[in-house]
């Protein structure tokens, strides 16, 4: 699926034209390696390709002769309507496998352009899906999609439609036209026929679009504000959905209005009038819960995998049968809502499937409201199985400069507020006395911190060369002067420092570091030359066995 993903990348543009989405399609590693080319039935392909290469246009993958047979099977079977070509029995169960895989392929097609923002391309790979379904030409009468007419039925039925001057698309013409005044057009058709037709052109789909746009806890739009347009559908021609409930038909809030017949016997303002309207209050609010509950209970029953977690919803019915005879597998409805900008160039705004599969659907389309002036876009609502029962509405809003004294949009708002919070949270300021914390347990893990710091800066500095070179000298020479003062003192805590030293911590490895400060520079008056530089205690390991000291003893 990733290499026929990228071929749909490669050869889908912003205006990709219907005529050229069968050449598409037919590139698919899916249908090229399922259906190839076979020596046996070579000559029955080549006979078929010329019956319709007149009507081919060239698409990028037509070298591939993989490629060019499924190109050549797609086109013989929206010829065959037509009576222009016919497909040979040995190539019809590549046909079949062909239309088996065409619309789960065409809806990856549909979603690749859909991300793109391709408004033509989403158009038209919705138009070749209807095509594929009833197995029509390009800019073929939608009429022949009705049973059991014909080129030749075609022509009366379209000279009664013309006298009638009824309004709308051909099949609402038709429709209108009445069953009688159809038997009168169509004269050669048989009564079971004629009853054939009835029934399609009654379950011919027939929507009507609702929508309401708002901003949420506004009255106006304004320039920056998120536009939330609610979309409804009516599918006609299905049964009526009991469970349905618009969440606008039902009151949020008591109004006293409602109470004035009831409370007409009583006088305004008495201990009795109280009474009697906090009773009709409390009957209300306990009416008004329970239509809220029976409303939750209804969604559940429609969506029951919605809730906290967000699932995807589960389609409240069944899918809506297509009548499709020229298929050879089953087909279902599939509804796409899109929202249109009507300015050059035009721009796909958002999209939603239907997914309920009842009479009445709504979705949701959210949009930035960016600049001052009026929108106006097109509200589609497209089949992928019917030629000729999409619908489109108009939609109008006006769109304000937005005002000084709300300069700041939402998100700002809410980063304002998370800085409130986040000062309020703060903690107070460390003592300079616990080294910048604000507890003795903060000074201890400083002095340690610090203490690591500059093992870690010596080391560095020693293994530079850097500290006898450039520290050590400056220390001796602070030592000389400081040495008086740390004699006097030293007078004094001599003792207890030998006493600590002896009893409870030896320091000689610290006397150790100290002494080789200065072995790079031997001429400075350091502290290290007083006593003796013997290492031999690092060397001197209780539990690890001398074994050169018999070597030693030899010497």
């Amino acid at each position: 699926m990733q290499n026929t993903a990228y071929r749909f990348y490669r050869q889908m543009q912003e205006n990709t034209a219907t005529k050229y989405i069968p050449g598409v399609l037919a590139s698919a590693c899916e249908l090229t390696e399922g259906a190839k080319c076979k020596k046996e039935t070579e000559k029955e392909l080549f006979q078929l390709h010329k019956s319709v290469s007149e009507y081919f246009v060239k698409n990028e993958g037509d070298k591939n002769t993989d490629i060019l047979k499924i190109k050549t099977l797609l086109y013989a079977y929206l010829l065959q309507r037509d009576e222009t070509c016919s497909i040979p029995p040995s190539l019809q169960p590549d046909m079949n496998f062909v239309l088996e895989h065409s619309h789960q392929l065409l809806n990856g097609l549909l979603n690749i352009v859909m991300e793109q923002r391709f408004v033509t391309s989403v158009m038209n790979v919705i138009e070749f899906s209807q095509l594929l379904t009833q197995g029509m030409w390009f800019h073929s009468n939608q009429l022949l999609q009705i049973p059991h007419v014909r080129q030749a039925e075609l022509k009366y039925l379209n000279k009664a439609l013309t006298a009638s001057k009824c309004a709308g698309t051909p099949i609402e013409k038709a429709k209108e036209l009445g069953g009688e005044e159809r038997r009168k057009a169509l004269r050669e058709l048989s009564e079971e026929q004629h009853m054939d037709i009835d029934l399609f052109l009654a379950h011919f789909p027939d929507i009507e679009i609702m929508f309401d746009a708002r901003v949420e806890d506004e009255e106006d739009v304004q320039e920056g504000d998120v536009l939330n347009l609610a979309v409804t559908i009516e599918r006609k021609h299905l049964p009526e959905d009991p469970d349905w409930a618009d969440s606008d038909d039902e009151d949020d809030e008591p109004d006293e209005s409602m109470f004035e017949d009831e409370l007409k016997q009583y006088e305004e303002g008495s201990e009795a009038y109280d009474e009697a309207k906090e009773k009709l209050m409390d009957a209300w609010r306990d009416a008004y819960f329970e239509r809220a509950k029976k409303k939750r209970e209804r969604e559940k029953r429609r969506n029951p995998q919605s809730g906290e977690l967000g699932f995807a919803a589960q389609p409240r019915n069944q899918p809506v049968p297509v009548h499709a005879p020229r298929f050879p597998f089953p087909r279902h409805e599939q509804w796409m809502v899109l929202l249109i900008d009507q300015k050059e160039p035009r721009r796909l705004i958002g999209y939603q499937k239907l997914t309920q599969n009842t009479r009445k659907e709504k979705v949701q389309l959210k949009f930035l409201a960016q600049k001052e002036g009026t929108l106006q876009y097109d509200i589609h609502c497209m089949c992928s199985a019917y030629v000729g029962a999409d619908k489109k509405k108009t939609f109008k809003k006006t769109v304000l400069k937005k005002r000084e004294e709300v300069a700041k949009t939402a998100a700002e708002v809410a980063e304002d507020e998370d800085d409130e919070e986040e000062a309020e949270e703060e903690e107070p300021e460390g003592k300079w006395y616990y080294l910048g914390g604000n507890s003795v347990t903060e000074l201890i893990l400083n002095i340690i911190a610090l203490a690591i710091a500059g093992v870690m800066l010596f080391n560095f500095l020693y293994a530079k060369g850097w500290w006898q070179k450039f520290c050590q000298p400056l220390l001796d020479w602070l030592l000389k002067v400081s040495w008086p003062l740390i004699s006097f003192i030293g007078q004094y805590t001599w003792p207890a420092w030998m006493w600590w030293s002896t009893n409870v911590y030896d320091f000689h490895h610290i006397n150790f570091l100290f002494e080789n400060l200065t072995v790079a520079n031997v001429s400075n008056s350091s502290i290290s030359l007083r006593r003796k530089n013997d290492t031999s205690f690092l060397n001197q390991d209780p539990f690890k066995q001398d074994i050169f000291a018999e070597a030693r003893a030899n010497l």
